[in-house]
């Protein structure tokens, strides 16, 4: 117990140091925890990260896989909180691994699905909100960060205008992101200038667009509430407000390739097809860099390729 105890409080000084929201904190806090009561369930007694081998962390990989049958999926997201503690503590050995090696097998997720919030519904909806209250008005100002700037719903919760837009015009993501991941958007055009304009008119005194007597989670359970009466759900219009992201990176796509994203298309060989006829054999080169930037603009780790396919569809 004393063993695990020592664990967990550096789990804990690890994670809180390393930024990101009281949201992500947590779940790497619980996920943290999980390794450790693991780890020790299987005999080893590691006292401190700084100490933890790629041979504890394959065991308890093993044992989430064959025995808790858990999913690849799930047990990556444990890893990142794993990574985290460890390179707070200076185990670059396990901090800098990759799941290969570990024996994880990647996740196979893509069905090159549209699962982007169709225009007419966003609009509709936007507009009706934005004649409502002042926490309607609050909600489609995220709405609108959210399609415009490709906003996790945290983050257009969070984004305060004032502080965000940098003195060149560019854009600054940094409050509410995902696993603490800070990150600038060059590409701002007049929607998502609109879009802040407006969420700035919303911003309450706490300094976010959220109803300032509400919590975190009472704002979040508001929001979806209010959207699904709305018509925004995967039941109701085929995709959640998360749809907004969706077609934020399809839009980008088509912005930087000239050519819809394989996802707009029945099948691979019609996108191809398709892509070719607009830019010729250039086209793969465009298609390439076009992921590389949107992984970069949705905050994705450089080695979450198989992720922006969830957004464009594989090609």
């Amino acid at each position: 117990m004393k063993n695990e105890n020592s664990l967990l409080m550096g789990a804990h000084r690890g994670i809180k140091s390393h930024g990101g929201s009281g949201k992500t904190k947590k779940n790497h806090f619980n996920e943290a925890k999980r390794f450790v009561s693991t780890l020790h369930q299987l005999g080893f007694g590691v006292r401190k990260w700084e100490n933890v081998s790629m041979k504890h962390v394959a065991a308890v990989v093993g044992h989430w896989l064959n025995i808790d049958g858990l999913t690849a999926a799930t047990v990556k997201e444990y890893l990142s909180a794993v990574r985290i503690c460890c390179s707070h503590f200076g185990n670059s050995r396990v901090a800098e691994s990759r799941n290969e090696e570990f024996g994880i097998p990647n996740r196979t997720y893509v069905t090159n699905s549209d699962k982007s919030l169709p225009e007419n519904v966003f609009r509709e909806v936007v507009h009706t909100l934005r004649n409502g209250s002042l926490n309607e008005q609050r909600l489609a100002a995220q709405l609108m960060l959210q399609r415009s700037l490709g906003l996790r719903f945290e983050e257009s919760c969070k984004l305060n205008p004032e502080r965000a837009v940098l003195s060149d015009g560019r854009v600054l993501i940094s409050e509410g992101t995902k696993g603490g991941r800070d990150r600038i958007l060059s590409s701002v055009p007049e929607v998502s200038r609109k879009a802040l304009v407006f969420a700035r008119d919303c911003i309450s005194p706490r300094g976010s667009t959220m109803d300032p007597a509400m919590s975190e989670a009472q704002w979040r359970k508001f929001a979806y509430a209010t959207l699904a009466k709305q018509g925004i759900s995967r039941s109701t219009s085929g995709a959640s407000m998360h749809g907004n992201r969706h077609a934020y990176a399809q839009g980008r796509y088509e912005c930087i390739t000239g050519f819809l994203p394989p996802c707009k298309f029945p099948s691979k060989v019609e996108f191809r097809s398709n892509a070719e006829r607009v830019a010729g054999k250039a086209w793969s080169k465009l298609d390439r860099d076009a992921r590389l930037i949107i992984k970069s603009e949705l905050g994705h780790g450089p080695d979450r390729d198989s992720v922006v396919s969830q957004y464009l569809g594989s090609k």
